[in-house]
């Protein structure tokens, strides 16, 4: 049974993940959070793509950073969970009890160089959605036992919610966003990126500060972002031709 400060960080998690807006979200934030509330010595959010490891944050550990990413991407293409995403449609939560014993587990080559490093057996990955010989997906790790059933109900719930916020992030930054912006408003994002103040962009376009704001609004709000700086690096970033479609780099702490 959970007790009740771990039944409410679930609570507070899940309340955080409807919340959150686009330009909030914090893949190594979330993988944290989900460490915390299964009180687990590490947690990461991984992104295998076709041509291999293309992204790794680690929240704070009480292990290297350097020494869990060497672990990582030493034994990627042969641990059981992120082969079993990659060469499946297979999107659930599961543990490495899913797809073998943990006996067999231990005794593998794998198993046992993760052990090493970590301390810890048990896995459980929590994937997001990822095309087909892909994965993309929080991993937790446990050092004594299993993940318990209610745990792994928890998770369960929780999968949805971090399947729609992963989808609400990589929809604002797919080029759909910029073409929901009217020609105005495109006027307004670029006088601003080009570093213009607020009074100076609104007296080059020949409208009152209270409606250039008003534009603002309206960007922010169809970016999905906070801040005339966030819809900058939004914007130049769709200018430097970066894949939309992959989710921002988690923040790394404790590096």
């Amino acid at each position: 049974m959970l007790s009740k400060n771990r039944y409410d960080r679930v609570l507070d998690l899940a309340v955080e993940l409807v919340a959150m807006s686009p330009a909030e979200i914090d893949y190594g934030w979330i993988a944290e959070l989900l460490q915390q509330v299964l009180e687990c010595p590490t947690a990461t959010f991984s992104e295998v793509g076709r041509e291999g490891v293309t992204g790794l944050g680690w929240p704070r550990t009480r292990l290297p950073t350097a020494t869990m990413t060497d672990a990582t991407r030493r034994n990627m293409e042969r641990h059981p969970l992120i082969r079993h995403y990659v060469r499946t449609a297979d999107r659930r939560p599961l543990a490495i009890t899913d797809l073998m014993s943990l006996g067999r587990w231990r005794s593998s080559a794998t198993g046992s160089d993760i052990h090493v490093v970590t301390g810890f057996y048990d896995h459980l990955a929590v994937p997001l959605l990822s095309p087909p010989g892909t994965m993309r997906a929080f991993a937790l790790g446990r050092e004594e036992g299993t993940f318990t059933k209610q745990e792994r109900e928890f998770v369960e719930r929780l999968h949805p919610l971090l399947i729609a916020m992963d989808h609400k992030a990589r929809l604002s930054r797919s080029p759909a966003a910029r073409s929901r912006l009217t020609p105005r408003e495109e006027q307004v994002l670029e006088l601003i990126a080009e570093g213009l103040t607020r009074q100076v962009a609104a007296r080059r376009l020949k409208i009152s500060i209270r409606t250039l704001d008003k534009h603002l609004e309206v960007i922010y709000r169809k970016l999905g972002v906070n801040s005339h700086i966030q819809a900058v690096l939004w914007l130049n970033a769709c200018r430097a031709g970066k894949d939309p479609e992959s989710p921002a780099h988690p923040r790394i702490h404790g590096e």
